[in-house]
């Protein structure tokens, strides 16, 4: 049976397909004639056995291209791209020296940036205020303390008392803290609000008064009560300065209330001065009634006049008055003897008695004396002493005093030329101050005293300028520049934090 021609696998035509051709057949074998009728090959029915395509082995091709042979298409596209990828590298070409520029501006506008920041940073810092200079201690220690134990004064077991030497605190007291009738001592307090509102400078007599009318006339009840009393008369002048030494001196009673009058026009409005001023210095057990003390109802403590003493001795004009042993009328006239009969005796300087018969005798007092070269005040009081004057009271002050000048002792605690403290500027800076002799403390037995340093230091100023001065208890040290104080350099203040 004739099963014809082989059947060919047609696909696109390719090159290397016709050299294949001829290797590949599909062995099909064709079903036998069952008829004897004639059949085309269209009408044989499709073999049911698998079709086996038998190529032969070839490399598959890494290329689109190969040999002589290439793809058309592939031609034309490489054709077609190849001017628009020369033209993108001259395009590139062109653009790389913009882009140089544009990197080359952009690193000048970020310098300018930077020095203009810099430059803004450095004018702040140049024209913002530097610190002000400030005193430092230098000392390693910032107390002293004495040894051995606080002294027993002879106190004299009745009334109260207390001892006080400035800058340093109470040296001891007795006697408790309850108010007692404060009698003539009453005036160092008329004399001190007097003062803080007229005040006088030294050896200034103030302006002249003329004594009230008021006054004139309660005269003669005060005589008769046994006031002390300067006497005043109808029309009589009388300098501040000359009141004042009228008021302390003599302890009168008249020219006490005459100054209330003067300063405020009527007791009660200067009496409410006085009782102001006690809260102020923290007398917190004082009431005043009346500006002479001879009122019961102005009482106080030691303590408190301890306070007040101690700070109407720092007004001159009262310090002036208070050391007069004698009061001499203007115009001439009998000189009348102070009160203070311990003026002039163990450094005495100043002070105020006073007594009444409800309040016993009572004696304030202020001496000065040098210990160890470094001037020390020393202020006292006594309180409700039984005796028939004030003298009584003046002599418990004097045994008190002297116990108290032999106690006091004083202790190097710098030598002349040491640095004691430093000038900072705030910037890392410091200059040295020292002080031209040993630098003393003074103080008694069992007594801590704290060291410190005040003062308001300039910005530049001369070797050996003071620059102001170290607080050693009871004295006040200047402090001199060992070297130039000079102002920041420029360098610290375009590099300092502060």
């Amino acid at each position: 049976m004739d099963t014809g021609p082989a059947r060919e696998v047609v696909g696109r035509p390719h090159p290397e397909r016709r050299a294949e051709r001829a290797e590949t057949r599909l062995d099909l074998p064709l079903p036998q004639r069952e008829d004897s009728g004639t059949r085309t090959r269209e009408d044989l029915p499709l073999p049911e056995f698998p079709l086996e395509l038998k190529l032969p082995k070839a490399e598959i091709p890494t290329s689109r291209t190969s040999g002589q042979w290439s793809v058309p298409w592939e031609q034309q596209e490489q054709g077609a791209h190849a001017p628009q990828a020369a033209q993108a590298q001259a395009q590139t070409q062109a653009q790389a020296p913009a882009e140089e520029k544009r990197r080359g501006k952009r690193w000048l506008v970020g310098v300018l940036v930077a020095v203009l920041l810099v430059a803004a940073v450095a004018a702040g810092q140049w024209f913002r205020p530097v610190p002000d200079p400030e005193l430092r201690m230098a000392l390693a220690a910032r107390t002293h303390t004495f040894a051995g134990t606080a002294p027993v004064l002879p106190w004299s077991g009745q009334g109260q008392a207390a001892v006080y030497v400035d800058g340093l605190g109470t040296m001891g007291s007795s006697g408790g803290a309850a108010p007692t009738p404060t009698a003539s001592v009453a005036k160092v307090m008329t004399a001190y609000v007097y003062l803080k509102q007229h005040p006088l400078r030294s050896g200034e007599a103030g302006a002249d008064r003329t004594v009230s009318a008021q006054g004139v006339a309660e005269l003669p009840a005060r005589k008769q009560r046994g006031e002390s009393l300067l006497g005043i008369t109808a029309g009589q002048h009388l300098t501040e300065r000359k009141a004042l030494e009228a008021l302390l001196l003599i302890s009168a009673n008249d020219v006490a209330h005459e100054l209330a009058r003067w300063d405020s026009g009527t007791d009660a409005a200067f009496v409410a001065k006085m009782n102001e001023a006690a809260r102020g210095l923290g007398m917190a057990s004082t009431t005043y009634t009346d500006p002479s003390g001879y009122d019961a109802g102005t009482v106080s403590t030691a303590a408190d006049q301890v306070k007040l003493l101690t700070a109407a001795m720092k007004i001159p004009a009262f310090a002036e008055v208070v050391k007069n042993r004698a009061y001499v009328p203007d115009g001439g006239g009998e000189a009348r003897p102070a009160g203070n009969l311990l003026l002039g005796q163990y450094g005495v300087v100043g002070g105020k008695t006073g007594y009444t018969d409800k309040a016993g005798g009572n004696y304030v007092f202020a001496a000065k004396r040098r210990v160890g070269g470094v001037p020390t005040m020393i202020v006292g009081a006594v309180m409700g002493q039984h005796s028939p004057s004030a003298v009584g009271a003046m002599s418990v002050g004097r045994r008190l005093l002297v116990a108290a000048e032999r106690a006091l002792t004083a202790e190097t605690v710098a030598p002349a030329g040491a640095v004691v403290a430093k000038v900072d500027d705030g910037l890392g800076g410091t200059t040295p101050l020292v002080t031209r002799s040993a630098l003393n403390v003074v103080g008694w037995p069992g007594l801590t005293v704290n060291l410190g340093v005040a003062g308001d230091p300039p910005a530049t100023a001369a070797a050996g300028t003071a620059v102001g001065q170290v607080d050693v208890g009871a004295a006040k040290v200047p402090l001199v520049l060992r070297g130039a104080l000079d102002a920041p350099s420029p360098v610290q203040r375009l590099t300092r934090l502060s």
